[in-house]
């Protein structure tokens, strides 16, 4: 078994999965505060807990679109909502944030303002997300990053929390349409109780541990893969259809089934079943499409397990 499960990862595009931070550019940006230091936005409440957002070039605008650069999936957050620069003038350099018109306002230390300069530790609200402006080093970013990892992955099989998956599908259905949907697949090991009979419940959590890691590499870098419990996964399929999320599907049954297992000398494989539904077709909350996708990981096991199966078409 590997040591970490969080050698790979392909979980959060914004945020390339395990790594909790935000760059919203790939160039260096030196901080005017001091040279070792970098400023930053933390998350304090209200979205992702202890993300960590890089204010890594002069001008970085927050806000819910998709094409913000940042996006923060938050219903209380604007389109457009605020600006973060850099100011530099002959005298000093120092970051400002500017409300660009939002609903909610832009509050600074509990005082809404129109723009305002920024300084170490000021804590900036954008609707009801609360982020903390702070210059910092790379031993304080490490540490936000391992909170926020702590926070919303589970630490055996390095896939997202069923409550941190849950929001991100939650967001995942606001910036859906009827023109763009996207796919879920639940997923269930097939006879994990047979390991933990004939090799121990420590060779059952192994493979669960392993079937987190094969999961995160099989799916693509836009998938989001969650544990939904036990040894039963959920993966998000942005922008995809249901023919396109059983290919991914079968790769991972494939994975799955090939892989060999070995537990104190005990060798042995277990297989995967999965169903898939897709939204608006199968549902449009939550439960709907979650509910779907259950009922056809039901259909696989019914028909034999080691395979995929995709949610039957609704009656008009």
């Amino acid at each position: 078994m590997d040591s970490s499960p969080f050698d790979h990862d392909t979980q959060d595009p914004a945020s390339d999965g395990f790594d909790a931070t935000i760059n919203v550019d790939a160039a260096a940006f030196a901080s005017p505060a001091a040279n070792s230091a970098r400023a930053s936005l933390i998350v304090l409440a209200g979205w992702e807990i202890g993300k960590e957002i890089e204010i890594a070039t002069p001008s970085v605008i927050l806000g819910r679109a998709i094409d913000s650069d940042v996006t923060v999936h938050a219903p209380s957050v604007s389109r457009q909502h605020a600006q973060i620069e850099l100011v530099d003038n002959d005298q000093e350099q120092y970051f400002r944030v500017t409300d660009l018109g939002s609903s909610n306002g832009t509050l600074v230390n509990n005082t809404r303002t129109p723009t305002t300069r920024l300084q170490n530790g000021d804590k900036i609200k954008l609707g009801d997300v609360l982020f903390k402006f702070v210059l910092q080093d790379e031993i304080d970013s490490q540490f936000h990053q391992e909170v926020h990892r702590l926070i919303h992955y589970d630490q055996l099989t390095g896939l997202l929390t069923m409550e941190a998956f849950r929001e991100r599908l939650v967001a995942a259905i606001r910036q859906a349409s009827p023109t763009t949907p996207f796919a879920l697949a639940m997923t269930d090991l097939d006879g994990l109780k047979s390991v933990n009979d004939s090799h121990g419940h420590l060779a059952g959590r192994m493979v669960v541990g392993t079937m987190g890691k094969i999961l995160r590499e099989s799916v693509r870098v836009t998938d989001l893969a969650g544990l939904y419990g036990g040894d039963e996964a959920i993966i998000l399929f942005p922008h995809t259809t249901l023919a396109e999320a059983a290919e991914v599907a079968e790769k991972i049954r494939s994975a799955i089934a090939d892989h060999q297992f070995d537990h104190d000398g005990n060798v042995f494989r277990v297989t995967i079943s999965q169903g898939i539904s897709e939204f608006p077709l199968h549902g449009t909350t939550p439960e709907g499409i979650i509910a779907a996708a259950d009922r056809a990981l039901y259909a696989a096991k019914s028909a034999g397990r080691n395979c995929v199966r995709l949610a039957a078409t609704p009656e008009r």
